[in-house]
């Protein structure tokens, strides 16, 4: 580790350190010609997530139109209508599904509140939640939830958090809670596998058995990933170089020297705000213990949801619990490979298919109201949230183009004033000698 990385880690944690550079939105590594190039960028990006999100409610309703006609079919035409749903349904367990995934909003604002704190940022409760929502909403809009972390790295700087400091805060979150879930994905899986077994069909138990254990290796890539990052940032150095070599061989990349210096940079001031968080093994334990909530409580949820509209007791599965909890999670791994928005409509069908045996007549209700629950409440919340933004600046700029008005107004009278007064003070003169 070079003296300037380690006056980095050195650097006193809370208090004496404000937010870096607030006055930028861009880090200290980008010149100030990249700014354009980078609202561009941020241009392109907002584009893409529009469509992204108008590609997701196209898939939500052929998803529901799927669904209502797959389990109309599994369940050989007897699905359970809505007025029949009501009358059977327990309310107790399905509003401790909301409160369950009510506790996890919770939590994922504890995370940000930690590491903003660590790394010597000041975020509030309300901008910790908005930071937490943001990348939630925009991981289920985008293709294989590539949207979240960017578009949350962007808020951070829009709130004055320099590049280094916002990209370890987001990947940081974002490493540990992929730790999590691989450590619950790796418990369930591999202590309750064999609660596959209910499955009717045997050949759908073992595809998706298989599906699930590739998925979740294949998830299990990005903390090792990003371990190396943290750890190994010389490998990492070498591995770009090359690439960048590569490129520029086949005229993709231009300007070798300032793309290498500027991911150089980067992956710098990541190991060093990363590095800074290891060296404080509670903080560390903390953060994972928060992490450690949601996927514990996405296997908790269907369990309620099952509760709510199955009733008590399923039959012919003995630990209720625990197999709703294997076959989640090897449906949700199973479906990984899906680029759509949230694996939206691959993730619902391996659901359906996994517990069509245990379900009942409201198999098409069990799946919708989980995903509900887990995922589309988020893209809600978010238009939700992007309508409130929307408001907020159209009255922010009405008055502000109110007050423009009336300063250009006052400005106006206090010139027609002055106009008046120096045509009198010229006047005067005049006539004083007129009288002489």
């Amino acid at each position: 580790m070079s003296e300037e990385q380690e006056k980095k880690l050195n650097e006193p944690e809370n208090g004496e350190e404000s937010v870096a550079e607030p006055s930028s939105a861009l880090s200290s590594g980008e010149e100030k010609d990249g700014a354009p190039e980078k609202q561009v960028d941020v241009a392109k990006r907002k584009r893409g997530n529009r469509w992204g999100f108008i590609l997701t409610i196209v898939i939500f309703i052929c998803v529901v139109i799927v669904l209502w006609e797959l389990g109309d079919v599994v369940q050989g035409h007897d699905t359970a209508t809505f007025a029949d749903l009501l009358a059977g349904m327990n309310g107790w367990y399905l509003l401790a599904a909301f409160g369950v995934i009510a506790f996890v909003m919770i939590c994922d604002v504890l995370k940000y509140i930690l590491l903003n704190r660590t790394f010597g940022c000041s975020v509030g409760i309300l901008r910790a939640a908005k930071l937490g929502l943001t990348g939630k909403y925009y991981e289920c809009i985008t293709p294989t939830a590539t949207g979240g972390q960017p578009m949350q790295i962007l808020y951070l700087h829009s709130q004055g958090v320099s590049g280094g400091k916002s990209s370890s805060v987001v990947m940081m979150k974002y490493t540990v809670q992929m730790l999590a879930a691989a450590i619950v994905g790796a418990v369930v899986m591999g202590v309750w596998g064999y609660t596959l077994s209910v499955i009717g069909d045997m050949a759908i138990s073992r595809t998706i058995y298989i599906a699930g254990w590739v998925g979740f290796s294949v998830n299990a890539c990005a903390p090792v990933f990003v371990t190396i990052i943290i750890f190994c940032p010389k490998f990492l150095k070498w591995l770009v170089y090359w690439l960048l070599v590569f490129l520029r061989k086949i005229h993709i990349v231009k300007k070798f020297e300032a793309r290498k210096a500027r991911i150089y940079k980067g992956i710098d001031d990541f190991a060093v705000c990363s590095q800074f968080i290891f060296k404080h093994p509670l903080k560390f334990l903390q953060l994972l213990g928060l992490c450690l909530v949601e996927p514990v409580a996405l296997c908790v949820i269907p369990y309620f949801v099952f509760m709510s509209l199955c009733g008590d007791a399923i039959p012919g599965v003995a630990s209720v619990f625990f197999t709703i909890a294997a076959l989640t999670t090897f449906s949700t791994y199973a479906a990984v490979y899906i680029p759509t928005p949230g694996n939206s409509g691959a993730v619902e069908m391996v659901f359906m298919l996994a517990f069509a045996s245990i379900s009942g007549d409201v198999l098409f209700w069990v799946v919708l109201v989980w995903r509900f629950i887990t995922f589309y409440i988020y893209i809600v919340m978010g238009i939700g949230m992007n309508l409130y933004d929307l408001t907020r600046g159209i009255i922010k700029s009405r008055r502000e183009k109110a007050a423009a008005l009336a300063e250009n107004a006052a400005n106006a009278e206090s010139g027609g004033e002055a106009e008046e007064k120096e045509e009198r003070a010229e006047e005067e003169p005049g006539e004083s000698g007129e009288e002489k």
